[in-house]
């Protein structure tokens, strides 16, 4: 493609040949030191209504060919390739694909994928995206994390400072090995984002997706398995200092053949404190009600009613209503082929007066989790 008659159609034509595009392509087009000008690149990139994700995507994800060589030779060459260009590329509006901020960071980018591979997405959201993983000196599954920074992402000095989920993550796994909650294996600060590698089970699922695969509600054994393993992780998580506030089945990952279950996602957290939150990051359904009411909630106790109502879910299927509340206020919620056991455990953890819950030290310690299974 010489500089005088390479066309936006010559390079639509090249990325959008789902068949034909390989790194092999690409670095052919960049390296052709006399001829490859970033204007004719940003022209071809920026046209809106041509230009897909799914064809960015094919070109940086294609397993067998995507590797940390061939970014570097394409984004390094030295006499035409600017960072500029490549920033028009993966920046489109759509794009929510591998983004971040070349312009600033690109050498903290290729540096953490001289360790890991990035293969398909896994889930997104506000926060940003999930990808499959591979660390690349043994083999091990992760998931890497792309997270969006924004003028409200909190860091802390830990002593040098930290986004406030990564360090939440570092504090929650101090000590001796919790298998029940996810791992921090890396992370690094790019740019207009933060990116996190973590542990990944395989083969796993969320616990809401496990539950709806078994009608939308599980029996009592089952569900003691979990919740033993969900408490365990939301006690120890609140013992090393960190609030988590968002336990609930979509933030609990569970392994379908062995059923461990592991708390991810601590970007709703906090640093724990004795003293009242006045602002709720959770879920409006596992909110405490003394905030509804009073505008404020303590740490543990709100994890206490978190936990009760991740157990109601998981049992019934449905959220407690306005008159399963009036019963358990009562203490005289029952529903018929439910042990005492369990209905005890549901009343004392969703009181609507904190100071009359379960203390979170004592849950495991209740009366359902002896049952002979």
């Amino acid at each position: 493609a010489t500089e005088s008659n390479w066309s936006v159609d010559a390079f639509q034509a090249a990325v959008q040949t789902e068949s034909n595009w390989s790194v092999d392509a690409f670095q052919a087009a960049v390296q052709t030191e006399s001829n490859w000008s970033v204007d004719a690149f940003q022209a071809a990139v920026q046209t809106e209504s041509n230009w897909s994700v799914d064809a960015f995507q094919a070109a940086v994800q294609t397993e067998s060919n995507w590797s940390v060589d061939a970014f570097q030779a394409a984004v390094q060459t030295e006499s035409n390739w600017s960072v500029d260009a490549f920033q028009a590329a993966v920046q489109t509006e759509t794009c929510h694909c591998l983004i971040f901020n070349v312009k600033y960071s690109y050498l903290s980018f290729i540096d953490i994928f001289s360790y890991y591979e990035v293969g398909n997405m896994l889930g997104q959201g506000g926060f940003g995206a999930v990808y499959e993983g591979r660390r690349v000196k043994d083999g091990l599954k992760v998931a890497v994390k792309f997270v969006k920074k924004s003028e409200d992402t909190k860091y802390i000095n830990f002593p040098e400072p930290l986004p406030l989920e990564v360090a939440l993550l570092i504090l929650a796994n101090e000590g001796p090995r919790v298998p029940h909650i996810i791992q921090l294996l890396d992370w690094k600060d790019v740019g207009e984002y933060y990116i996190m590698v973590l542990e990944r089970p395989v083969p796993c699922e969320d616990l809401l997706d496990f539950v709806q695969r078994h009608g939308g509600r599980i029996d009592e054994v089952l569900a003691r398995v979990i919740m033993q393993q969900a408490t365990q992780a939301a006690y120890m998580t609140c013992q090393r200092g960190v609030l988590h506030r968002d336990i609930k089945q979509e933030n609990l990952l569970i392994n379908k053949d062995t059923l461990e279950v592991k708390l991810i996602e601590f970007g709703c957290g906090d640093l724990l404190q004795t003293m009242a939150y006045t602002t709720f990051m959770g879920t409006r359904m596992y909110c405490p009600p003394e905030f509804l009411s009073q505008g404020k909630y303590h740490g543990e106790t709100a994890t206490v009613y978190s936990l009760g109502v991740l157990l109601f879910s998981l049992i019934c299927g449905t959220f407690p209503d306005s008159h399963d509340k009036i019963m358990i206020d009562l203490n005289r919620w029952f529903i018929a082929g439910l042990s005492q056991e369990c209905c005890q455990l549901i009343c004392s953890c969703l009181q609507r007066d904190p100071k009359k819950r379960l203390d979170l030290g004592k849950i495991l310690h209740h009366k359902w989790f002896k049952v002979l299974k």
